[in-house]
């Protein structure tokens, strides 16, 4: 099986609507769905009771069997947030990686619950590495259906070390703003996303204000994701994590203006918007 360009790693979710519906989300779906409309080929790594049509059109998966599908669902009193976990399919291994895509020039990890081993961070030596940690800083209580809830992810810092970029959302961090200072004192490069304020970049731990791009907002689910994928895309094609940023942000700002993974542009609808 053929090396990807772009290897993601993480659970496709269900995210269970006010109807009692459901619609694929999770960051593999996002993010494999990204990298391919802007034209890389793509793998994904995942567990999962049944996959996204979505997905599948994205390119390679290997799906691990599952007896679910991890499913969220958010519940909103007098305008607060809580989300519960219904549903948590089965950790991830890499023994069950195809060989070829340990090859992957860019690798992306984006755990939703704890299904990445953070040991994963070191098993591809020589790619670029991009992870988007919103899985291991949520916890939750058996039985389930339970809320999940922030705990704090403090890595040893050799391990920060290892990864090119770390993405993560102001809403990820519930108001503590201490893990990111920690992050960017070892991490090169480190994101905080801010919805429509656009993203902070910190640059070995210097940090710079990515102002938003116009959008009419539909639907910002996983608008986080499209950026970290689109932004490890571009920095590397150009090393320019600066000019990556702001290409990403062009992308998501795309990405919001329809519901799911629809919107999400190709390349050539990117250059259109380029400002």
């Amino acid at each position: 099986m053929q090396s990807p360009d772009y290897l993601v790693l993480g659970h496709i979710t269900h995210d269970l609507l006010p109807d009692r519906t459901t619609r694929p989300g999770g960051t593999a779906l996002y993010a494999a769905v990204t990298a391919r409309r802007l034209g890389l080929q793509t793998a994904v790594l995942t567990a999962a009771a049944e996959l996204p049509d979505d997905l599948i059109a994205t390119g390679p998966v290997t799906a691990l069997p599952s007896d679910v599908t991890s499913t969220f669902e958010n519940r909103y009193t007098h305008g607060m947030r809580r989300q519960w976990l219904h549903a948590a399919a089965r950790p991830l291994d890499l023994a069950e990686l195809p060989a070829s895509w340990r090859f992957a020039p860019i690798v992306h990890l984006g755990p939703v619950l704890h299904e990445c081993p953070v040991e994963m961070i070191r098993a591809f030596p020589g790619a670029l590495i991009g992870v988007t940690p919103q899985g291991w800083l949520r916890g939750w209580h058996d039985p389930l259906p339970a809320p999940t809830e922030y705990i704090p992810w403090w890595p040893a810092a050799e391990l920060l070390r290892h990864i090119s970029l770390l993405v993560l959302s102001s809403e990820d961090l519930v108001g503590n703003q201490s893990p990111v200072e920690y992050y960017a004192h070892n991490c090169r490069l480190v994101v905080v996303t801010h919805g429509a304020q656009g993203a902070t970049l910190y640059i070995h731990g210097v940090p710079q204000h990515i102002p938003p791009q116009p959008a009419t907002d539909i639907d910002p689910t996983g608008a986080g994701d499209v950026f970290a994928a689109a932004m490890l895309v571009r920095l590397y094609e150009t090393g320019n994590p600066v000019m990556a940023a702001h290409f990403a942000s062009v992308v998501a700002a795309a990405a919001v203006e329809g519901p799911g993974v629809q919107h999400i542009p190709s390349r050539a609808e990117v250059l259109r918007r380029m400002p």
